[in-house]
């Protein structure tokens, strides 16, 4: 029969075995995140910067606040997603888990900074020509017909709306 300093001792190793093995674990975990923590920062400053130079073109106010908000809520939702895909490859094994997610994630940030910088420039990107533009380009390396594929015509200038004396009306924030 078990003592009471038997079983409290038993408690306090099978605990202190689990405490070590998680943090081995999140130890792993957080060196497999740290490459992709380096690519999303750029990106998500990239993101602001032309962000903020898109809301301008569009004339609508910018306030620090809330260009702040929206930025650290972007990079804790990133952090999250970078947490998850690595502990995720490390519970199952598989390397191709964090590749797809955070592939996906980082491929969304991407598109969002391209689409920012072509706005703040006063062009809209049509997506779908873009994708057709590059199965076009791979189909023809690959020596596959793609004479039916339209690859003009990426982008179209944004229409802002103008007051009688011809001056960009600011978008009213509400």
């Amino acid at each position: 029969m078990m003592t009471t300093t038997d079983n409290s001792t038993m408690t306090a190793v099978v605990s202190s075995g689990i405490a070590s093995t998680a943090v081995v674990f999140f130890r792993d975990a957080v060196i497999d995140m740290i490459p992709w923590l380096i690519v999303a920062i750029p990106l998500i400053l990239l993101d602001l910067r032309f962000g903020i130079k898109a809301a301008r073109f569009r004339g609508e106010q910018i306030r620090f606040s809330k260009a702040f908000r929206r930025t650290f809520g972007k990079a804790v939702e990133y952090a999250a997603w970078i947490c998850f895909a690595a502990t995720a490859t490390l519970a199952f094994g598989y390397k191709w888990i964090e590749l797809v997610v955070l592939g996906a994630v980082i491929l969304n940030e991407v598109a969002s900074v391209v689409g920012n910088y072509f706005e703040s420039r006063g062009l809209k990107l049509k997506w779908g020509n873009i994708i057709n533009t590059i199965i076009h380009f791979f189909g023809k390396k690959h020596n596959v017909d793609t004479d039916g594929i339209d690859v003009n015509d990426m982008t179209e200038p944004i229409k802002r709306p103008r007051d009688a004396k011809g001056r960009f009306v600011k978008k009213e924030e509400k």
